[in-house]
């Protein structure tokens, strides 16, 4: 009995071809959301690739960028300020004037004591 061979070489090929060309579509993927400036997550790079989100999760360098970029897209939101309302604006204003005006005041106290140790030390020479 001969036993046969199975010739996979261009199964492998194919297998290895389609697997690129979802990394290269996942990749595109990617940096249209980023540049878009929409949110990037497991889940919407899975439903815009046409991809599992566990082979995102498996292919580790497509991980590693995604996780990356959720990251900063969080810290970027957390840093954003929300918008303050005229009133807090006011309050703010009047508090800083009064803080002007209170170190304004201690400068020429500073001043005036700086002349007068100046004047005594004129005094001893």
């Amino acid at each position: 009995m001969v036993k046969q061979v199975r010739n996979t070489k261009e199964i492998v090929r194919l297998a290895r071809e389609k697997s690129k060309q979802t990394r290269e579509n996942v990749d595109k993927v990617i940096s249209r959301l980023s540049l878009e400036g929409k949110t990037i997550n497991f889940n919407t790079v899975a439903k815009e690739a046409g991809v599992s989100k566990s082979w995102l999760y498996k292919e580790s360098e497509t991980r590693r960028r995604i996780e990356s970029l959720r990251k900063q897209q969080i810290t970027s939101n957390a840093i954003s300020k929300p918008k303050k309302s005229s009133r807090s604006e006011e309050a703010l204003i009047k508090t800083l004037k009064t803080r002007i005006k209170e170190l304004e005041e201690e400068n020429i106290k500073l001043k005036n004591q700086i002349q007068k140790l100046y004047g005594d030390l004129y005094n001893k020479e």
